[in-house]
């Protein structure tokens, strides 16, 4: 039987720099009947020449030129109306996709029976190489709000959709943010919509492109998508509704208006946002209760303030209070909000001191290096701690900020309530490892919490992870599920599971506690599945052999030293995200040193080969992770360990 045909629209736009790796995406496809019509929009670069030169080498592309510059809605009608196939997809010419992209949203598709297909996007950020996954289906919902419900539900380009569901020229000509009106509408049109796991579409965040863009009036062009959504879908009930003001325009405020620097500028912004919707009820909006909560407490508090000033017309301040969050944070490199004082530091230190000693001892260890801005949030998320802690060691590895001066007065303020060690070196030791290994040797405790120095947690963090130790003493790794955050603690990714469970296994989706050796031989042998060491209790010993492998390697050493623990005992893992795994700029690498890091995953494999023998599943997902690896890093597997061919 043949496949039906998928009719992929593309507009370009001056992405000469972009396109070859967008158009070999498509061209490539494992799902082979497609017809891909690219409409070039008067591009002032080389673009046309290359779409001319791939038109020449697949005659499934349809290449055609608007006379005149006429923007991205009138392009997408334009390619709808030249398209042939029963179904449509869209992707902009500056993203790519997985070569069984299309295979996949088909199966899917075919196999629900349903109308639609989605599938995660995976935001790659063009000036540091990071990436973030962004989850489109919000499984805490059911239906279809668990598709409208999303921060980009509106996005066209991580769909595949029925072609017959479009109306004529869908998309407004002339507006921005042209998705929302026809998106939103279509998923609750579909009789059935469904979700593609384990597929992504790859979005790059371009500082120049026009989502990335700095504020003007044109965004507003949000509201008319809005206000025609509504109009589309008035049957719908009022939680949809919500939703949607929610995700489009109350979040536009949090995130995009409260970012604009320019004061003057801003206040004007703010005027205009309350004209443009105070028609949406909106601080009666039933989603923002649970975001104040997620935003934590004091930054929760902070938003609701602004919201609250906001649509009570009190524009002046508002725009002071936002005024005010510039320059502390400009001044100070972090926000006094979700940080606490000397004095809740006191308050918790003598709290700490009348807790009751208890099995396990925790012994504390708080690497630091440059990370003054975040110490006070990590040592009050230390002592908020419902367990007793045992000692707190400071390690410092020659910062260049005040971390040193810092860390004296806080261990000056809590040195007679809880024990206390600290080590300041005056080299930097190159090596986090190293720093890990001193942390041991000082320990006094039954287990040792490694205590990143710009990570924190939540208060149930210990005793979650001290209930699987006190059932089974043989337990040399017990760690929790992760949340990651961004600099100033808004959440990115509210948990790891996803990126540690490759293999899509289901394993950390309940609490367990399992034999490392067979932790090892069914999931640890592929990656490593602790993504953070803030968030485990590892096994007090010594480990001075260990560590020596470790500190061979720069960007695998925690991999290798959890997987000789794992290979001595039992791993406990509990299914709650009470740590905070903070994410910056710096964290992601070169191409070089990710092609470092692929060798020394190699390595790795070698090492587990030798120990525990590798059978053929294993070797099938190791080489599926490779191919993936090179793919998505951009490296070359087959490069010889320290060698460049």
């Amino acid at each position: 039987m043949k496949k039906e045909k998928i009719s992929i629209i593309v507009c370009a736009y001056n992405t000469e720099k972009y396109i070859r790796k967008c158009i070999d995406s498509l061209i490539k496809q494992s799902y082979q009947n497609l017809e891909i019509i690219i409409i070039n929009d008067c591009s002032k670069d080389n673009t046309q020449n290359i779409l001319e030169e791939y038109e020449k080498k697949d005659s499934r592309i349809l290449l055609f030129s608007n006379k005149e510059n006429k923007g991205l809605a009138y392009s997408r009608n334009l390619g709808l109306s030249k398209s042939s196939g029963t179904y449509v997809g869209f992707i902009d010419s500056d993203d790519y996709i997985d070569p069984d992209y299309y295979e996949k949203l088909m199966h899917c598709i075919k196999s629900s029976e349903s109308e639609i297909a989605v599938c995660d996007i995976k935001s790659i950020f063009e000036k540091d190489g990071t990436s973030l996954i962004c989850e489109c289906c919000n499984k805490k919902e059911e239906g279809k709000l668990s598709y409208i419900n999303v921060g980009l539900a509106a996005s066209c380009c991580n769909k595949l959709f029925l072609k017959s569901l479009f109306d004529p020229d869908p998309f407004d000509v002339g507006k921005i943010n042209e998705d929302i009106a026809v998106v939103i509408p279509l998923i609750l049109k579909a009789k059935k919509v469904s979700y593609v796991k384990d597929s992504y579409y790859y979005y790059i965040q371009r500082e120049s492109s026009i989502q990335n863009s700095e504020f003007t009036e044109k965004k507003f062009d949000i509201c008319y998508g809005v206000d025609h959504t509504l109009k589309k879908i008035k049957n719908k009930d009022t939680k949809i509704k919500d939703a949607i003001i929610f995700n489009q325009i109350i979040l536009l405020f949090f995130y995009e208006i409260t970012k604009i620097s320019n004061a003057k500028e801003r206040k004007k912004v703010l005027k205009t946002f309350y004209k443009k919707t105070k028609k949406y009820n909106i601080l009666n909006n039933q989603f923002l209760n649970d975001f104040y909560k997620n935003s934590g407490r004091k930054t929760g508090y902070y938003y609701r303030l602004l919201l609250f000033l906001e649509f009570h017309k009190c524009f002046s301040i508002t725009n002071h209070f936002i005024s005010l969050y510039h320059f502390i944070k400009k001044k100070f490199q972090t926000i006094p909000l979700i940080n606490d004082s000397m004095e809740d530091i006191l308050n918790l230190a003598k709290e700490q001191a009348r807790k009751k000693n208890q099995y396990p001892k925790i012994s504390v260890v708080i690497p630091n290096y440059n990370y003054e801005k975040f110490l006070i949030q990590r040592v009050t998320s230390i002592l908020r701690q419902k367990v007793k802690i045992h000692e707190i060691i400071f390690l410092d590895d020659n910062s260049k900020d005040n971390s040193c001066k810092l860390i004296d007065k806080i261990i000056e303020v809590i040195d007679p309530y809880i024990k206390i060690k600290k080590v300041y070196n005056k080299e930097n030791s190159g090596s986090p490892f190293i720093q890990w290994e001193k942390g041991f040797n000082l320990a006094s405790g039954d287990y040792i919490w490694i205590c990143e120095a710009d990570d924190y947690c939540n208060k149930n963090l210990l005793k979650e992870l001290i209930k699987p130790i006190k059932k089974k003493h043989n337990i040399m790794i017990s760690y929790c599920d992760t949340s990651m955050i961004d600099a100033i603690g808004k959440i990115l990714v509210s948990s790891i599971k996803k990126e540690i469970d490759i293999q899509n296994s289901g394993h950390w989706n309940h609490n367990y506690i399992i034999n490392g050796k067979k932790e090892i031989e069914d999931y640890a042998f592929l990656n490593c599945t602790i993504a953070n060491v803030s968030s485990a209790l590892l096994k007090k010993d010594d480990y001075k052999n260990i560590f020596e492998k470790s500190k061979q390697l720069k960007q695998a050493g925690d991999w290798m030293f959890y997987l000789e623990l794992m290979n001595n005992g039992d791993v406990a893992f509990t299914n709650k995200a009470c740590n905070y795994y903070r994410i910056h700029g710096s964290n992601v690498t070169s191409v070089t040193k990710k092609q470092a890091h692929f060798n020394e995953i190699k390595k790795i494999h070698t090492e587990i080969e030798k120990k525990y023998g590798l059978n053929e599943f294993q070797k099938k997902q190791i080489k599926k992770r490779y191919e993936f690896l090179e793919k998505v890093w951009n490296i070359n597997i087959n490069e010889n360990l320290g060698e460049k061919k």
